[in-house]
């Protein structure tokens, strides 16, 4: 009888160690999984974006083809000019609904941005909005013809606060001239979805020069990045 006690509470003593190990360890073990899958997609990213620079140099007929070391989940998109590596996990690799840059990789953990073509301010037109939680942008969508940079932000809404502010003035000026704030042109929306990392919105500016302009809302962020782009 003391001997099969003694089994038992040998069996159940291993049992809860095994446990044990599997809780604290899982954890570790996923983060590594997943570090070397986002570090396999980096290095993959890394090959495509050579090639895509040694072909624009050889110039026309010139092309190259890519082998992928592993099945990874690539999404090519061409409104923004980039190639979209995704992967879920429970393990934070970098902090959650934040982003980093560094070269042509952009790092961002998080996804609520929903990026949609429909009436965004309600009065019955179809406009350019992106979502996240905290940030509510409605642009103007122009499918040619006369643009004005001054009107292409039409309203702002801070979520948490609920608070709407309409933008009378969101001109674009290239060296300071006001005539480049208008031109011919038009605006469009990049990756269109829901729950994503992020919003694009393109504008195309033929002014006394052209130019593109990208606003872009990022995943937690509470703030517009705008870039300009292709000065000539």
């Amino acid at each position: 009888m003391n001997t099969l006690l003694s089994v038992a509470i040998l069996l159940v003593i291993v049992f809860v160690a095994i446990l044990l190990v599997l809780t604290i360890g899982r954890p570790t073990f996923d983060s590594a999984i997943k570090t070397a899958d986002v570090k396999g997609a980096e290095d993959d990213l890394h090959f495509i974006d050579q090639y895509i620079r040694t072909v624009a140099r050889e110039g026309r007929y010139a092309f190259r083809n890519y082998k992928f070391t592993s099945s990874k989940h690539f999404e090519s998109i061409p409104g923004e000019d980039a190639i979209q590596f995704s992967t879920d996990t429970p393990v934070s690799l970098i902090d959650f609904m934040t982003r980093s840059f560094s070269g042509n990789y952009v790092y961002i953990a998080g996804a609520d941005v929903n990026c949609l073509q429909k009436d965004g301010d309600g009065d019955g037109t179809t406009d350019l909005v992106a979502e996240n939680d905290r940030l509510k942008a409605v642009f103007k969508k122009i499918s040619s013809g006369t643009i004005d940079t001054s009107q292409i932000i039409m309203q702002v809404t801070d979520k948490t606060n609920n608070v709407t502010t309409y933008v009378g003035n969101s001109s674009i000026l290239i060296d300071e001239n006001p005539a480049t704030s208008v031109g011919t042109g038009y605006t469009e929306i990049g990756n269109t979805g829901l729950r994503l990392p992020l919003c694009q919105v393109h504008a195309f500016v033929n002014s006394t020069i052209d130019y593109d302009v990208y606003y872009k809302l990022y995943a937690g962020a509470d703030f517009l990045v705008i870039e300009v782009r292709n000065i000539a």
